[in-house]
């Protein structure tokens, strides 16, 4: 029997999609390694292509973007109750290991052939499919809970939504054609995570994926977002602290401000930053009237310059 197109498994309305995305309660196995000869019967691979060329051209925007992507995620509880009990972000150190790894696995997959098998693309895609299979696993035998298959389209749309959505908040430009790339690209690699036809955040276009994505900020995101728990923020810590090592630019502050603005709410940190940069401020003040250096005037200038940018 051949295999149905995902356009005629999903359902006709975006907010039918969303429905069934809030509501399933299926757990995410995928039980075996993927090849070639997995890809979808709709993979596009002309249009797939044209996405990593893309990446290729907004390289630093995006992985911006899935920062972002990254401390969003970790205020879903269910997601952030997994993450804690592999106790891979629990220090600096392990968070360092994880999420370079996790990094250098979503690289492979923007960079390499998923035409070929023995390529960085499948060993990429089966060790994150064994990740998610084996953290799973263990934290539902633990009483934690599972991984949910609404947690990996909730991921998914971590590494889709912002592009589509918010592309200017990352300096990212592009053409339509490359907005439909971006989408299929995406639409694949869900599919061969193990996501569901039904459940794929990514729909038949970029503009019905948009439109989705932007009805999960709202109904998602907006709240989660606003009720993080200590969890969340000593998580965020750990793992922006991390990322410091290979980005001295990284700043928890500003990347917190940034998640905040491009789910459109209020940052719930930014009195407290305000008031910690203003005591920060009085301090530098303090001693450079004490120090009467103009070295250390314009020091602390640049430096609160900088901090204070995007606030």
């Amino acid at each position: 029997m051949k295999e149905k197109h995902i356009n005629d498994v999903q359902t006709s309305t975006v907010d039918e999609h969303l429905k069934l995305i809030l509501e399933d309660d299926s757990i995410n196995d995928p039980s075996s390694d993927v090849t070639s000869n997995d890809l979808p019967h709709w993979y596009d691979k002309q249009l797939y292509k044209k996405a990593q060329n893309f990446y290729n051209r907004n390289l630093f925007g995006i992985t911006i973007a899935d920062i972002v992507g990254v401390i969003a995620i970790f205020s879903i509880t269910s997601i952030l109750k997994v993450l804690l009990y592999t106790k891979q972000s629990s220090i600096p150190c392990a968070a360092f290991k994880r999420y370079v790894e996790t990094h250098l696995h979503i690289q492979n997959i923007y960079t390499s052939d998923a035409n070929n098998t023995d390529s960085n693309w499948y060993k990429s895609i089966n060790v994150i499919r064994w990740k998610h299979k084996t953290n799973s696993d263990r934290s539902k035998n633990a009483g934690v809970g599972p991984i949910y298959q609404r947690d990996m389209v909730l991921t998914q749309f971590c590494f889709v939504g912002y592009i589509l959505m918010t592309p200017k908040y990352f300096g990212i430009r592009s053409e339509p054609i490359e907005d439909e790339a971006f989408n299929h690209f995406w639409r694949v690699n869900g599919y061969m995570l193990g996501i569901p036809d039904n459940l794929n955040i990514c729909r038949k276009t970029a503009a019905e994926t948009r439109e989705l994505c932007q009805k999960i900020v709202k109904t998602v995101f907006m709240n989660s977002l606003n009720q993080v728990s200590f969890d969340f923020d000593h998580t965020v810590s750990t793992i922006i602290n991390s990322l410091w090592y290979i980005d001295l630019d990284l700043n928890k502050d500003h990347l917190l401000i940034l998640t905040y603005q491009v789910h459109g709410t209020e940052c719930k940190y930014s009195m407290f930053i305000l008031i910690k940069y203003i005591i920060l401020l009085k301090s530098f003040l303090r001693i450079i009237t004490e120090d009467n250096s103009p070295f250390l005037l314009f020091k602390y200038l640049y430096f609160l310059k900088i901090n204070i940018l995007y606030m």
